[in-house]
């Protein structure tokens, strides 16, 4: 057999040849690449498969994980399934392998690293997925207290496995950041000084009261890691560390479940003041590939152990 592969996906590390019903291959995860991989309890997360099936209909597929940690297996839950697209370009000679995008929840109550907590690394977790009874090998992964990742209009979960990047104006991978309303911020609706924000993401970890695995949150509970905000009024800055280099930063406003959704967090805040001579971002549809101010504040959130955040647009209240 001949493997002809063509792939526009970033964080796919690359493919194999396989044999038909082979067993399936775990390639990367989320935007991770390459391995070992740290995870979170309760996180959300898109693993990239390549099967030994080619191109079979993913309603036809079997498709289940599992975490294992100290010789014992437990499900992950499987949130969502669907045919990733890869970009594959396939000749009479060669055929195109399939890639799934898995979309799991990590679960709760697994031991993590956490020196605070006089805990120290775990060496033996891991996790597989099987495809139609045929698991692929183990990949050996690092659970820590939180993974937080900033939802954007690129992510699996939001796009679905197969649609094409959208533009909402500025950015390709609009980050999920809403006004009160609902609606997405975005240069085309900038914040304003002074509004609260929510910012949708993952990774949060554990809430007090908690969560259970698999099961839409029943409350907006907030998480048990206290969290760090830091506001950088840059243009087209990207994400730092909380106070990683100094920089006074904030407690968000609230940091939590999202009542109703498996594994989706929110983090409230209020945008500060804009600072006099910052530019307002360039009001256009569609993004301009040079120096366009896409965003003039980045948002960042985080802990000990992990941090993201998003570029958005912010006009002064008075307007501009």
């Amino acid at each position: 057999m001949r493997c002809l592969v063509l792939f526009s996906l970033i964080y796919l590390g690359g493919f194999t040849c396989l044999a038909q019903n082979s067993p399936p291959v775990l390639l990367s995860a989320g935007n991770v690449n390459p391995f070992p991989l740290s995870v979170a309890p309760g996180q959300v997360l898109t693993l990239f498969v390549q099967t030994g099936t080619i191109l079979a209909p993913v309603s036809s597929l079997d498709v289940s994980a599992v975490f294992s940690t100290g010789g014992t297996s437990q499900p992950m839950p499987v949130l969502q399934v669907g045919q990733a697209s890869t970009g594959c370009s396939a000749s009479v000679m060669a055929s195109c392998p399939q890639v799934l995008a898995v979309t799991v929840q990590i679960p709760f109550g697994i031991p993590v690293f956490c020196p605070p907590c006089a805990t120290s690394f775990v060496i033996d977790e891991s996790i597989a997925v099987s495809v139609n009874g045929v698991a692929s090998a183990n990949v050996v992964v690092q659970p820590l207290q939180d993974q937080v990742h900033f939802l954007t209009s690129c992510d699996v979960i939001v796009a679905g496995p197969a649609s094409p990047l959208p533009f909402i104006g500025g950015l390709p991978c609009t980050a999920m950041i809403t006004h009160g309303d609902g609606t997405v911020v975005s240069n085309i609706r900038p914040a304003r000084a002074g509004e609260e924000l929510v910012a949708y993401a993952t990774g949060l970890g554990q809430t007090d009261p908690p969560l259970t695995t698999g099961q839409p949150a029943a409350q907006s509970s907030p998480t048990v890691t206290a969290f760090a905000i830091d506001f950088n009024y840059r243009g087209n800055a990207l994400a730092t560390q909380p106070g990683a280099v100094g920089a006074s930063t904030a407690i968000p406003l609230f940091t939590g479940a999202t009542k109703g959704y498996v594994g989706l967090y929110q983090i409230n805040f209020v945008v500060p003041a804009f600072p006099p001579g910052m530019q307002s971002c360039v009001n256009n549809a569609a993004p301009v590939l040079d120096n366009t101010l896409h965003s003039n504040l980045t948002v960042s959130v985080g802990s000990a152990f992990s941090f993201d955040g998003a570029g958005i647009c912010v006009t002064p209240a008075s307007g501009s």
